[in-house]
């Protein structure tokens, strides 16, 4: 049961980091714009947060398929990285801030409570992650079939993810 879980928390994490790296990369300028739009940060400091933050997102997408204990210490960065995250859309709440979240690239859609939700369960996935991969190998990984439908619901999990702006335009109320 463990290397079926291991597995799915892998793929979440690969797919979703990867889509977020890709797009942050693709457009450079736009994350920047928007992280200094946030002001979460000192201006100065923007740049190298624009550059950083996606290195660190493909990184970890490619290091949570190493073996113990590398991908024990990369569920447990991707757990930091997206509890930052969240922190940083707590605050933008908070602060009744009116700025799209480029999680994925470009955006119009402000920041809600949906992208905490979104960051919540992503948190929880690097959680359970960083459990099986500490768990003890009991030999053997995950059947052809098995490891089928755990992708499988690995990639809706992603796409429901990575797609929340887009629900989020489809299920508002406010047209």
């Amino acid at each position: 049961m463990t290397a079926y879980l291991l597995l799915g928390c892998r793929a979440v994490i690969a797919v979703v980091f990867a889509r977020s790296a890709w797009a942050k990369l693709r457009a450079r300028r736009d994350f920047r714009s928007a992280l200094r739009a946030m002001a979460v940060l000192p201006p100065r400091l923007t740049g190298a947060a624009a550059a950083a933050v996606p290195l660190a997102e493909a990184l970890l997408a490619l290091l949570v398929w190493v073996p113990a204990p590398v991908a024990s210490w990369a569920f447990a960065a991707t757990g930091g990285l997206i509890t930052l995250f969240a922190a940083v859309l707590v605050r933008l709440l908070r602060q009744g801030a009116d700025v799209s979240c480029p999680c994925f690239g470009a955006s119009g859609v402000p920041v809600s409570r949906a992208h905490v939700a979104r960051n919540l369960v992503l948190l929880g996935v690097a959680a359970a992650g960083l459990a099986a991969a500490a768990a003890p190998d009991p030999g053997g990984g995950p059947g052809a079939a098995g490891a089928a439908v755990v992708l499988l619901a690995a990639g809706f999990l992603s796409a429901l993810i990575i797609a929340t702006d887009t629900l989020i335009e489809l299920f508002s109320t406010a047209r």
